[in-house]
Formats: structure tokens, C-alpha cells, sequence
């Protein structure tokens, strides 16, 4: 075989796989319901079981994007990331935009690794960094937020083997005060095997506590709805106990003629 002809077949080759590659790429996009943050700062603790759950959150039908801290993408790297969750994944990295569009259509915000440093920044309400601004901003706009405290606690079992848990009361108590902080703020702190699953626990109580508000609301009979009765020749309208009736609704009635009965 001749170089040419190498060459036209290696081109042939690459154009196919070019052309498939986006193809399923849309396809995730496509089929993806809801979407993710997640979170990733620059702690070794439970990475890898918390990158297992972001695994699960996509089959769960979410559009995961990945943040990275500049510890997170030189300690875990990139590839790494691609290379469980799928290259078509969107990574955001410290040299990247702030992702504020991201943040704000993501129904769930999770944080897999969640390091002392981060814990002791959000404690204080420290908005110095991409992702400690990213998590404020999230409980700030209702998010639930989800964090696997491994990381952080510092009595953790993977601590306790690595001969880590001789630290001070005074200091033991400065750790877990700080924990306590990000669980009044509204953060969920879980196992990290367990981060899934409570993502997925708190937007189903989120989405339910919405449509109970939807179905609590009330009706609102206005000065539109009496015209329009009016011109239909109806000379009564019966509403419901507990709709709003608007002063001007009231006046229009009368103006009209129309009778408000309310329901018995």
C-alpha cells in the first residue's frame, strides 16, 4: 500500500469517528432531565467513592457539570474525570469564567470531596475562592447542597488510619464547630457512599414542597373575570371560599350588576 493511499484511509477513518463522536454527545444532552454541580475541591478522602456517586447521578438522568479547584485538577486531574464520568463532561477549572449560568439552572449542587479548608472557608462565610462562592451562592438561591464530610471530619475512619486522630480537644472541637456551621446554613452532610441518594432525596422534597405550593395557592377573581361574565350575560358568579376578590372586582360587580356568591 502506498503512503496516499494510507493517508486517504487514516483521513476516511478519523472523519467517520468525528462525525459519530458529537452524534452521541447529543444524544446524553439530549436525554439528560435535570442537572448537577459537582463540586470537587482538593482533598483525596473519598474521591474516588464520590466520583462512584456522581457516576450514579448521571444514570439517574442528570447533566453533571464538574468543577475543579486548582488543587482538585493537579491532585485528580482532568483526565481522570473524562475518563469515569465521560469526555463529553463539562469541566470548569480555577482559570475558567465563573460559571454563573451553570449555577444557576442546576437543581442539585453536590460537593463529593469536601476538605477542611473549604469547611473552615464556608464556616466563616468566606466567598475568596470559585468554589466557596459557588456553594454560598447555591444556598443563597434555595440550591440543596449536598457534601460528603469525610474529608473534613476529623475523626473519620480513612483519618483514623493514617494515624490522624491525636488532635487536641481545642482543635477537635474547632474542626467539628465548623461542621456544625455548614449544617445550620442548610448544607446536607453525608457519608460520601451516601451522596446519591440524598441528592436525589432532597430535590424530590424540594420539587414536592413546590407543587404543594402551587396547589396551595389561591384564586383570584378580578375585575377581567367579572367583565367577562358580564358580557356573557351572567348576572351571578359563584366562587370558591378563599379567593381573593380585588377592590376593583367589587366595584365592576356592581357597576354591572353581576352578584359575587360565594360557595357554601
Amino acid at each position: 500500500m502506498d503512503n496516499e493511499k494510507l493517508v486517504q484511509l487514516v483521513t476516511l477513518e478519523v472523519m467517520r469517528q468525528l462525525k459519530q463522536k458529537p452524534a452521541a454527545i447529543q444524544e446524553d444532552v439530549a436525554l439528560a432531565e435535570h442537572k448537577a454541580l459537582a463540586i470537587f475541591t482538593g482533598g483525596t478522602i473519598g474521591f474516588e467513592q464520590g466520583l462512584a456517586e456522581i457516576k450514579k447521578i448521571q444514570n439517574l438522568n442528570f447533566s453533571v457539570t464538574v468543577v475543579l479547584s486548582a488543587a482538585a485538577e493537579q491532585i485528580m486531574g482532568i483526565d481522570r474525570i473524562k475518563a469515569e464520568l465521560g469526555s463529553h463532561t463539562t469541566i470548569v477549572t480555577a482559570h475558567s469564567t465563573y460559571p454563573g449560568d451553570v449555577l444557576r439552572e442546576a437543581e442539585l449542587v453536590l460537593v463529593p470531596v469536601l476538605t477542611q479548608n473549604t469547611a473552615a472557608k464556608l464556616a466563616h462565610t468566606l466567598s475568596d475562592t470559585m468554589i466557596s462562592t459557588l456553594i454560598l451562592q447555591g444556598l443563597m438561591m434555595g440550591k440543596p447542597v449536598v457534601a460528603a464530610l469525610n474529608a473534613a471530619d476529623p475523626m473519620d475512619s480513612w483519618r483514623l488510619q493514617a494515624n490522624m486522630g491525636k488532635a487536641s480537644p481545642g482543635l477537635l472541637k474547632a474542626l467539628r464547630t465548623n461542621l456544625q456551621k455548614l449544617a445550620g446554613y442548610g448544607i446536607q452532610l453525608v457519608q460520601v457512599t451516601a451522596l446519591a441518594e440524598e441528592g436525589q432525596k432532597l430535590l424530590g422534597r424540594k420539587n414536592k414542597t413546590s407543587a404543594a405550593g402551587l396547589a396551595n395557592k389561591k384564586s383570584v377573581l378580578d375585575a377581567v373575570a367579572i367583565k367577562n361574565a358580564a358580557a356573557n350575560g351572567a348576572k351571578s358568579i359563584t366562587v370558591s371560599w378563599g379567593t381573593i376578590i380585588t377592590p376593583l372586582a367589587k366595584d365592576v360587580a356592581r357597576e354591572y350588576g353581576v352578584e359575587i356568591i360565594l360557595e357554601q
